[in-house]
């Protein structure tokens, strides 16, 4: 099993495959948005959004807000960066709406760079097969023999690379791009809505705060 296992392994097959799927993803994307791609998939290995410890940051956010007024509460921001700037745009402007927009403005850059990521990886998937094909045409022009010692051994060493790199292309694109697009997309997706259910929730508590100041100024207009 080794033995066989082994003889699927082809450096020569591997780095025409992948490297020409990096080198040609990239100049079709752009090393930029080809950068964000890869730190969107590295965001994959670290831990899923912490619901648990941004709704304690936002809920003591509400109270700081509550005790001291949003102009002289300085609570910690949550961990989230689309949660923290939600809440440090409240804190320095005072006003939901504006809150609303430094919430729409984020929500729609992470949609962006979570799009931009999956199609990256969604052309990686479609190049991959192609340079799998390209390096079946490199192996068989290796198949002339030439002045090789064993023609029979150069021969069966192109054909090895020729089914090997058409083998790689289609694992690279169905077993890594494609699915690094879908769980991206997914990730984000999942995120985003346990991140909404937060925001409305401080939102609301917000709403709820200014409605409790307002009925208390009303209550001392009218004992004055």
């Amino acid at each position: 099993m080794p033995d066989s296992f082994m003889s699927l392994i082809d450096p020569g097959a591997i780095a025409i495959v992948a490297g020409g799927t990096v080198l040609a993803c990239a100049a079709r994307s752009g090393w930029r948005d080809f950068g964000g791609a890869l730190r969107q998939a590295g965001g994959l290995l670290r831990r899923q959004f912490d619901a648990d410890a941004n709704r304690k940051a936002l809920a003591l956010a509400v109270s700081s807000i509550q005790r001291e007024g949003p102009h002289r509460a300085d609570p910690a921001l949550p961990p989230d960066r689309q949660l923290g700037m939600m809440l440090e745009t409240f804190l320095r402007q005072g006003s939901v709406e504006t809150l609303h927009a430094a919430r729409r403005t984020q929500r729609a850059l992470d949609e962006a760079r979570r799009n931009s990521a999956a199609q990256v990886f969604s052309w990686a998937g479609e190049l991959a097969p192609v340079f799998g094909l390209i390096g079946t045409l490199f192996g068989l022009t290796q198949l002339a023999p030439g002045n090789a010692a064993s023609p029979s051994a150069a021969i069966m060493a192109a054909v090895s690379t020729a089914v090997l790199t058409s083998l790689y292309g289609a694992l690279l694109a169905h077993l890594l791009c494609y699915p690094l697009a879908g769980a991206i997309e997914r990730r984000g997706i999942d995120e985003q809505r346990a991140r909404d259910v937060l925001a409305e929730w401080f939102v609301d508590q917000l709403s709820r705060t200014a409605m409790t100041a307002q009925e208390r100024r009303a209550h001392l207009r009218g004992v004055a």
